[in-house]
């Protein structure tokens, strides 16, 4: 068979060193208009945030393999790659450490109220002014002991929520699928969890069972103190209602590392808005660490190695 062309359509992660004939092209970005010529001569395509859609499949007449670098493929058209039997592979669970953590990191600058502190003490004024500034804080947070994580989500990263949960002290509750009529042991419904939570940390995956799945219901039957937390994927939190349930109160904060359009803009997305009360936000970072980048580049490079010898691992139906 002739070398293969991959072409690596972002750059943040570098490819692997394959064992195979190849040529390599790789880009920093690619946007939607440039998909398509960028794929044409392609065998496999190389993403780590870029959309691949339909459009882009269809001009890619030679293209056999799409390998994705994170554990989801949400930025992939799997119907249109199955329409072209073209095979779709992930790297799974080189993030989990990471994203976990970046939770947690999140879940604290809410109930410690991070943010509005350093701004308070970087301005400079507040401080000085006595016991005023702890007005501006509101009720004392909770601690650790207090709290009640439910977790929402049981892959890897949930499991590895639910651990660090139970090393810090936390009553740790592992809500069983919203949709689902039974419910497996070490699990509670999910409308017990959604009521006994003070903590909700989401990582489930985006299907259809899951879009929306945390809306104005869920806010409405949540404690008012409550916070909630998604490193999972966007559409499961409507963004629309949970900007609602803040400015309303009816939760006591929030903070996502993933958007319903990303990049979010102030022009996209709703959650770009200052006016929003007790809300923290990141660019879709949580996977971001040096051991991240170590395990991604081991599997890539197994999963490319795997699919030209015959014997594709990691695929995504």
């Amino acid at each position: 068979m002739a070398a293969h062309h991959i072409v690596v359509l972002d750059n943040i992660c570098p490819p692997p060193e394959v064992n195979f004939a190849h040529q390599l092209t790789q880009y920093d970005t690619t946007s939607p208009e440039q998909l398509p010529a960028r794929l044409k001569d392609a065998t496999i395509a190389i993403t780590s945030m870029t959309r691949i859609t339909r459009e882009g499949i269809q001009a890619a007449p030679h293209l056999l393999l799409i390998a994705t670098n994170g554990t989801g493929t949400n930025n992939v058209d799997r119907v249109a790659a199955r329409e072209r039997s073209i095979t779709v592979c992930r790297v799974p669970a080189q993030n989990t450490d990471a994203v976990s953590e970046h939770a947690f990191a999140l879940y604290y600058a809410l109930r410690r109220k991070i943010i509005p502190m350093h701004n308070l003490t970087m301005g400079g004024v507040t401080w000085s002014q006595g016991p005023a500034f702890k007005k501006l804080l509101g009720d004392p947070p909770r601690t650790n002991s207090e709290e009640t994580l439910v977790v929402i989500g049981y892959g890897a990263i949930g499991q590895r929520m639910q651990a660090i949960g139970t090393a810090l002290g936390m009553r740790v509750l592992v809500a069983e699928r919203k949709d689902s009529d039974t419910v497996r042991e070490g699990r509670v419904s999910f409308s017990q969890a959604i009521g006994e939570g003070t903590i909700f940390m989401a990582a489930a995956p985006l299907d259809d069972t899951t879009r929306h799945m945390l809306g104005t219901s869920e806010f409405e039957a949540m404690d008012p103190t409550a916070l909630l937390v998604n490193v999972g994927r966007s559409g499961i939190v409507d963004e629309k209602a949970l900007v609602a349930a803040l400015q309303g109160g009816q939760i006591g904060g929030a903070a996502t590392d993933v958007f319903e359009t990303e990049p979010a803009t102030r022009e996209n997305c709703t959650l770009l808005d200052l006016s929003i009360p007790n809300l923290v936000l990141s660019p879709h970072i949580a996977w971001h660490s040096s051991k991240t980048f170590i395990g991604t580049n081991a599997v890539s490079k197994a999963n490319l190695e795997a699919f030209v010898a015959g014997s594709p691992i990691n695929v995504v139906d």
